[in-house]
């Protein structure tokens, strides 16, 4: 499915939905929900899925939250687009989601790429992605291809063919998950939050903050030799820049 005419989801849709982070999909109104559902069925090519996240809303209201789900969803879209073309040039064999969090991109990667091993990253595992693995088996999608690694994504270990997904990491998490990258040889897709000065450069003055959020994109992009600068709408989040490239490898 595409966002087209023939799209029941169009983008300016998006202006009936609360974009406060607390908002929690539970509570929208039924004509909402199923236009949501809607949403999630054409962004994954799979009713599915779609089920599956409306039955995490009904059990689990505190683990979907309207402005999570819709930058999961955007920025899954555009990666996921992203690794299908390496992945089918035989380049991506495992996808690591760094500061994966609750790890629901992580789920949706390992739901569309299900000969590829996906590892969710983070310091600490979310009680959030017990719970989507359970629904979806209930739902008879097993997901075998994905398990949660606890540690410092700087001590994990990168195997070859490696996708390194890393978003919304703050300050140097970001950084991080690029270096890791670059010295697998491994590719990247990155969408970073905060960006204190003296991470990447000394300092940006005198510009407001789009501006400054986009220079300091740019100089990460170059950087690490990114290849593609894209971007989710901006109306979830105005920290929506996705940085994709390859690492060097050393």
């Amino acid at each position: 499915m595409s966002q087209d005419t023939d799209s029941l989801w169009q983008p300016d849709m998006l202006v009936r939905y609360p974009m406060d982070p607390n908002a929690k999909v539970h509570d929208l109104d039924a004509e909402r929900l199923d236009l949501l559902w809607v949403y999630v069925a054409e962004a994954t090519h799979s009713v599915e899925v779609s089920a599956i996240l409306s039955e995490i809303s009904r059990r689990h209201p505190l683990y979907l939250r309207v402005k999570e789900l819709f930058e999961t969803l955007e920025a899954y879209k555009r990666i996921g687009q992203n690794i299908y073309e390496r992945w089918r040039d035989g380049q991506v064999r495992i996808i690591y989601e760094f500061c994966a969090g609750h790890g629901l991109l992580g789920v949706l990667l390992a739901n569309r790429f299900g000969k590829v091993s996906v590892v969710c990253v983070d310091n600490e595992r979310r009680p959030a992605f017990g719970h989507y693995l359970a629904v979806a088996r209930d739902q008879g999608l097993r997901l075998d291809n994905i398990r949660y690694l606890e540690c410092d994504i700087a001590e994990a270990s990168l195997e070859p063919g490696g996708y390194v997904v890393c978003i919304h990491a703050c300050n140097e998490l970001t950084m991080t998950a690029l270096e890791k990258a670059d010295s697998a040889g491994a590719y990247y897709a990155v969408m970073p939050c905060c960006i204190r000065d003296g991470i990447y450069f000394r300092r940006i003055n005198h510009v407001d903050d789009p501006t400054r959020y986009a220079v300091a994109a740019g100089v990460i992009a170059g950087r690490y030799r990114a290849d593609k600068v894209t971007a989710i709408d901006e109306r979830i989040t105005n920290r929506n820049l996705i940085i994709m490239g390859k690492g060097a490898g050393r």
